[in-house]
């Protein structure tokens, strides 16, 4: 099942490590700040296996095309949606853009269409790996949701979540 959701892990970054304090105790911060400093000093110091793991929490995108000017959008502001052959032509190979899906069985219906921005998303936390991600240039619109039909054959057939479509700010333009 390909939903935004379960990507949204490639999408964002890790929290730096004055971020992560905020959110845990500065030891766990200090502890790990200082593994990965000594990892990168001295590759062959750390054991394999924590190598390993260090490297697995890296995500690894595909080079995607120069993505567009940011458009700062805030709550309020009036967009459109870019039509679907503008949204693709910004895609990487594996359908995404800075890493966030573009699911064109649902967003292909809001294309071409007005809304109003409802909230920018800066941080995005990662139920599956207990993790705050942070996010560059997303947001959610008004009335835009992830609505498959639970009895359906699509590639979400049986999700019975209404969720809101993440929407990068470069398949969006700004109205007057």
């Amino acid at each position: 099942m390909d939903c935004q959701l379960v990507t949204m892990v490639e999408t964002g970054r890790p929290l730096s490590p004055l971020e992560r304090a905020v959110v845990r105790t500065r030891s766990w911060a200090r502890f790990w700040s200082r593994r990965l400093a000594k990892a990168a000093r001295h590759p062959t110091s750390v054991p394999a296996r924590i190598r390993e793991r260090l490297a697995s929490r890296r995500p690894v995108m595909a080079a995607a095309p120069a993505a567009r000017h940011p458009l700062d959008l805030q709550p309020g502001d009036l967009v459109r949606v870019r039509p679907a052959d503008e949204i693709r032509a910004t895609l990487d190979a594996t359908g995404r853009f800075e890493g966030l899906d573009y699911m064109a069985w649902v967003m292909d219906a809001f294309c071409g269409r007005t809304f109003t921005v409802r909230k920018r998303i800066d941080r995005f936390f990662d139920e599956r790996g207990r993790k705050m991600l942070k996010l560059r240039h997303v947001v959610i619109l008004d009335g835009v949701y992830c609505e498959p039909d639970p009895r359906g054959t699509g590639p979400l057939a049986g999700c019975t979540k209404t969720c809101f479509l993440f929407w990068k700010e470069a398949w969006l333009e700004r109205m007057p």
